[in-house]
C-alpha cells in the first residue's frame, strides 16, 4: 500500500453517467491482483471531499484504470478531471481473488459498476493462460453498456466467435433478458454444464450477492464475492466498512468471538470473501 500520486491520461465519457479514468502511475501494475482497490481523491483543489474506493479494472503498461458513475458530488467533480491533473490515490488496498486450478471453468459474474472485478479478474486468467472462464455481464438497459468497456476494449461481448462473455439487461435490449444470475443459469442449462467443475465470482448489489451466493450454495459450488460496502478510509481506521462473518448466527460461535471477530472489515479482511463466510442481507452490515 501507499500513497502516491497518479496522473490523468484520460477521463472518457461512456455515457449515462459512466466515465472511464486512466491514470498513470508507473509502479502500480507490480503491485496489483484482480478485486484489489485504490482510495481515490477528487482532482486537488476542487473540494475538500474523502476519498472514494474504486476496484481496479486494468493495468495496463504505466496505466491503470477505473471504471465509476457519477451519482453524487465526489464523483460528479471526477467527472471535471482534465489529462495533466495529479490525484492523490491510496492503493492498491484489500485482498484478491483465488485463481481457479485444473480443469475449473471460471464463471465471472459482474453487474453495473460491479463488473470492473471481473475485468481483472480474466485479465490475470489470460496471462495465467487459463482460457476456461465466461463472463456474464448485466446491466438495466442497452444504454448502459459503457460498463462494458473492460470486455469490449479486449474480448468479443456477445460475439458468438468467441461465446465467452454474455451481457444481460433487464429490459431485454440487449442480450439475455433479465438478471445476470438468471443469465448464467439459463447458459449453465443450455450447455448442460452440470458435470464442469466450475468456481464462481461476482461483484455487483447486495441483491446480486445473495442469488449468486445461493446458487452457489444449492449446487454445492465454491464463490467468492467482492462486496461493495461504505468505506471512509480503506485502511480500517474509521470502521465504516464492516460486514457480519457468518459464524457470528451460531450463538456458540458468537459468544467467543471478540468484535473484530464478529464484524469483519472489508477494507482489510475483504473485499473478496467466501461467499458462505459473510452474511450478505442487511442484517449484516451495521449501516
Amino acid at each position: 500500500m501507499r500513497n502516491r500520486v497518479s496522473v490523468v491520461v484520460e477521463n472518457r465519457d461512456l455515457g449515462e453517467n459512466i466515465f472511464l479514468l486512466r491514470l498513470r502511475d508507473p509502479a502500480m501494475g507490480g503491485e496489483m491482483a484482480p478485486g484489489r482497490f485504490v482510495m481515490l481523491a477528487t482532482a486537488e483543489g476542487l473540494a475538500p471531499l474523502a476519498r472514494r474506493p474504486f476496484s481496479i479494472q486494468r493495468v495496463d503498461g504505466e496505466c491503470y484504470d477505473i471504471l465509476y458513475k457519477v451519482v453524487g458530488e465526489g464523483t460528479a467533480l471526477m467527472a471535471q478531471m482534465q489529462p495533466g491533473i495529479e490525484v492523490r490515490a491510496l492503493g492498491p488496498l484489500g485482498n484478491s481473488f483465488t485463481l481457479p486450478t485444473g480443469d475449473e471453468c471460471a464463471i465471472l459474474l459482474g453487474g453495473g459498476v460491479g463488473i470492473p472485478p471481473m475485468v481483472a479478474l480474466a485479465d490475470a486468467l489470460e496471462a495465467g493462460g487459463h482460457s476456461n472462464w465466461q463472463a456474464f455481464l448485466g446491466v438495466g438497459s442497452a444504454r448502459e453498456t459503457g460498463c462494458f468497456v473492460g470486455f469490449d476494449d479486449r474480448y468479443m461481448v456477445g460475439d458468438e466467435r468467441d461465446g465467452r462473455v454474455h451481457p444481460a439487461t433487464m429490459d431485454g435490449s440487449l442480450g439475455f433478458e433479465g438478471h445476470v444470475v438468471a443469465a448464467w443459469l439459463d447458459w449453465r442449462k443450455r450447455v448442460e454444464a452440470a458435470s464442469v467443475p466450475m468456481r464462481l465470482y461476482a461483484c455487483g448489489p447486495m441483491v446480486m450477492l445473495r442469488a449468486v451466493a445461493a446458487e452457489a450454495s444449492r449446487l454445492g459450488l465454491p464463490c467468492e464475492v467482492s462486496v461493495e460496502t461504505m468505506m471512509g478510509c480503506g485502511v480500517g481506521v474509521c470502521m465504516a466498512c464492516v460486514i457480519e462473518n457468518a459464524d457470528a448466527r451460531d450463538p456458540e460461535k458468537r459468544a467467543v468471538m471478540s468484535p473484530y471477530d464478529r464484524w469483519l472489515l472489508a477494507c482489510c479482511k475483504g473485499p473478496v470473501f467466501d461467499s458462505a463466510a459473510v452474511v450478505l442481507d442487511d442484517g449484516g452490515l451495521l449501516h
